[in-house]
């Protein structure tokens, strides 16, 4: 995403820069995907992961596999987004699940989640976090 470099970019996890970046780029797409942004100790950036593209249907987290991910790149933050293709951005239920299972983990891991943010259009939706 333009505007945001992996390793150089020094954006807080929920500010209006990365907020309003995340709406335009995944707001207009016309299939599900899901992103990860894992975060330094520093608040930079550490990099974006596609970690689930496919249809409408709802995403649902693949949670351990995420938490190895957000270790291995030595992350200590992390927040995850996905859109919703329909405009919609309340969270699903199974969207709801998903991210509780994902903050426990995270918790016991020591690693600070900080939300599931679900974009529908030019709206987005909070999920929960911030452990």
């Amino acid at each position: 995403m333009a505007g945001l470099v992996p390793g150089c970019s020094r954006v807080r996890p929920l500010s209006r820069r990365l907020l309003e970046t995340l709406v335009t780029h995944l707001g207009c797409l016309r299939s599900e995907v899901m992103l990860e942004l894992p975060f330094g100790e520093d608040g930079r950036l550490i990099g974006q992961v596609v970690c689930t593209a496919g249809g409408v249907a709802a995403i649902r987290a693949a949670c351990r596999p995420l938490l190895r991910r957000t270790q291995a790149c030595g992350a200590t933050g992390l927040l995850l987004v996905h859109n919703h293709p329909s405009g919609d951005p309340r969270p699903s239920r199974a969207d709801v699940i998903a991210t509780r299972g994902l903050s426990m983990l995270c918790r016991s891991a020591r690693i600070e989640f900080y939300d599931h943010l679900v974009i529908g259009g030019r709206a987005r939706s909070r999920c929960g976090g911030r452990t």
